[in-house]
């Protein structure tokens, strides 16, 4: 059959160069190709770029917007639908191999993978032990697109459940501000509050948006002495700047 051929041509193309050379109708067509086998997938990925305008707006679809478009059934939408979760997962994996983090970029590009085609709000706390190795990655929290619920214990489980003895925390903001809430700020505090006698160091609050990172503690909600983001140095108490304060000169 003719479309066996291009089937064919289209799998060697992927195996050589790894959808480098693809165009992004042709991407779907051949992820299509494993849900729709005796399809011309051609026209149905076009279909799917008209309705959804990208790539990546088409891989972020819910399941039921996907069944809508002509000839995507079931099967076909929930493969699309598997490729961006499945992608951060491996991103997960990747960096939960003992990982040391030793600077914003590092913790910055790791806390943006977590929200890869996440529309509603979720928090994460990442544990830490006294050599900055990453000892886990924790969900402690999902919610709507505008808000995430937050429990203080919940937080605390996780790190004492992986014996951390530091902790960065992240959340998304899916609408696109670039700013942290007073509710951001306040939960910080709280949440720093209750690690600082239990020698569990906060080392920072990033907020992911728009797939960009944002550190609380460079923007001055979370004040720290120390000049470098992950001192290796002793010890020194955090302390939580309310909304609108500047660092102190001292």
């Amino acid at each position: 059959m003719e479309h066996d051929g291009h089937r064919k041509r289209i799998r060697e193309r992927f195996a050589k160069d790894r959808f480098e050379s693809f165009h992004p109708h042709e991407m779907l067509e051949l992820l299509l190709t494993y849900a729709l086998p005796r399809r011309d997938t051609n026209p149905i990925a076009h279909r799917l770029l008209d309705r959804f305008g990208s790539l990546h707006a088409v891989l972020e679809a819910d399941i039921h917007e996907l069944t809508e478009v002509d000839g995507i059934g079931e099967n076909a939408a929930t493969l699309i639908a598997m490729m961006v979760p499945l992608a951060r997962h491996y991103e997960k994996s990747k960096w939960t191999e003992k990982r040391v983090l030793t600077n914003f970029q590092e913790v910055g590009k790791l806390c943006t993978s977590l929200f890869h085609g996440v529309q509603n709000e979720k928090f994460y706390v990442l544990s830490l032990n006294s050599q900055l190795e990453l000892l886990g990655i924790d969900l402690v929290g999902e919610g709507t697109p505008n808000q995430v619920p937050v429990f203080p214990r919940t937080v605390l489980d996780a790190l004492m459940r992986r014996h951390a003895t530091g902790a960065v925390l992240t959340h998304n903001h899916p609408g696109g501000s670039m700013m942290p809430s007073q509710q951001d700020v306040d939960v910080t505090s709280t949440i720093a509050s209750i690690l600082e006698p239990l020698e569990i160091r906060l080392y920072d609050h990033v907020l992911v948006s728009d797939g960009q990172p944002i550190s609380l503690k460079e923007k001055g909600y979370i004040l720290f002495e120390d000049t470098h983001f992950m001192p290796m140095a002793a010890d020194r108490q955090n302390r939580i700047l309310p909304l609108g304060r500047k660092k102190d000169p001292t």
